[in-house]
């Protein structure tokens, strides 16, 4: 027997949480094809997948269902299509204020609220030949402020008795990417259309190194290109305000208790933040710099990664069980260098049960651009607060439980803790802060069949 299958779990990309649930849908298209890609099958295969994430304290919420139909052309070919659909709703933070005694506290309320929807849709044709494979992939992505459309090719090369395998991808992403204005939410910014590129590269080489171990490794080169700030965020310096009110006025106590009490809310639903935004006579964003040093998220418009994966695979046969554990070093042109180690093992029981606990630890070196505020602006004006760039760790707790029946169909349930703080970088050595710390808790239903 050889190496037990995984389900192809992937590692949460750049620490945001909601990679964990988005992974499989949202991964920038499959540069990886070529190294994943095994047998052809004669049998038509459908597979749903159905997943609900959510963070502590109902921040945030995501749906997401995925529907896979691949179907066998002729005796080389099999076409795959996927419908995904996801929903998003919750609050983000906007922006760090500063208590008197001059501590960060996140501004989060309810005009800042993310109420969206995503539709995707993905087409792949694979070609299996005697010894190699090859793979085509395009797909386009929609929702209220981002439209994306991407493409990617793949090829395997088996060699050495099939004991070897050498795969090459390359992958191409172009976005259309705005911020979906509305004037009713304090603190909005007019929308302001703009487009981004991402390229990939990647070259890996797979190896059975006997009957019941496969070794991995992979090389991806990722260039993004274009808009990569976030609209929705804000970054507080102290310097562009007008004073510098730490030790005279508690600001993040007096906009958490605009929340608390509904003054934001009754503001945003009576109108005058519309007013506001919309009148002549003053510009909303002009003032709160002038007054409150709120400067724009503002990223380089180049990012380049390296990315390395080691993965390891050994079957066991005295606990029919297979070991899977990968390795990930990301090289960030940004500075947010990250480590990604997982385990994952899955236990094989009599009449198709499966069993898959799991582990994952990730850690994230800051963006170069990144505090959670600031006391004057940098010369380059290269400034983020988004938590996403923050330095930080996270471990990840996993469960899985699989049945198949028939050898047609396999049922599978997947529970996901996830546990993020900023003490649990490798080092600690890098900006982060407590205020970025969080938890989500995600589960997931999956079905597999063949016709």
């Amino acid at each position: 027997m050889a190496v037990t299958d995984d389900k192809g779990d992937n590692p949460i990309e750049k620490g945001a949480a909601l990679g964990a649930l988005m992974s499989a849908a949202l991964a920038l298209p499959g540069v990886a094809d070529a190294a994943q890609g095994g047998f052809r099958s004669e049998d038509v295969k459908l597979n749903y997948h159905r997943a609900k994430y959510e963070e502590k304290g109902n921040r945030m919420s995501v749906e997401t269902e995925h529907v896979t139909l691949t179907v066998p052309v002729g005796r080389d070919f099999e076409v795959t299509g996927s419908i995904i659909e996801d929903i998003t709703s919750g609050a983000s933070p906007v922006v760090n204020f500063l208590d008197i005694d001059g501590d960060p506290h996140q501004f989060v309320e309810t005009g800042a609220s993310i109420k969206d929807k995503r539709d995707i849709v993905e087409a792949s044709v694979g070609y299996y030949g005697v010894d190699d494979y090859a793979s085509f992939k395009i797909g386009r992505s929609e929702e209220d402020d981002y439209e994306s459309s991407y493409g990617s090719l793949s090829y395997r090369l088996d060699i050495n008795h099939k004991r070897t395998s050498i795969s090459f991808g390359a992958g191409l992403t172009s976005d259309e990417v705005w911020n979906s204005y509305n004037p009713d939410v304090l603190l909005e910014e007019p929308s302001i259309f703009d487009r981004r590129k991402k390229k990939e590269f990647m070259v890996g080489i797979s190896q059975i190194v006997n009957r019941n171990t496969v070794a991995q490794f992979n090389v991806t080169y990722a260039k993004s290109e274009g808009n990569l700030s976030d609209p929705y965020k804000k970054v507080y310096v102290v310097d562009e305000g007008l004073v510098d009110y730490r030790g005279l006025i508690d600001v993040a106590g007096l906009f958490r208790f605009a929340v608390d009490f509904g003054l934001v809310s009754f503001l945003n639903e009576s109108g005058i933040t519309r007013f506001l935004n919309e009148s002549s006579f003053i510009d909303v964003p002009e003032v709160t710099e002038f007054l409150l040093g709120l400067k724009k998220d503002n990223r380089p418009d180049v990012r380049e990664q390296w990315i390395y994966l080691l993965r390891f695979s050994h079957y066991m046969e005295s606990t029919n069980s297979g070991l899977h554990f990968d390795y990930r070093y990301s090289d960030d042109s940004w500075g947010a260098d990250s480590h990604t180690f997982d385990l994952k093992w899955n236990f094989g029981f009599e009449s198709g049960w499966q069993i898959s606990p799991g582990l994952r630890y990730y850690s994230q070196h800051s963006a170069f651009f990144y505090d959670v505020f600031f006391e004057s602006l940098p010369e380059d004006e290269f400034v983020s607060s988004d938590y996403r760039l923050a330095g930080f760790g996270a471990i990840s707790k996993k469960l899985g439980l699989s049945k198949t029946f028939n050898r047609k169909y396999t049922f599978y349930i997947d529970y996901e803790r996830y546990d993020r703080h900023y003490d649990y970088e490798l080092g600690g050595a890098s900006k982060g802060s407590d205020i970025d710390d969080y938890r989500f808790k995600m589960l997931s239903f999956s079905v597999d069949a063949k016709f």
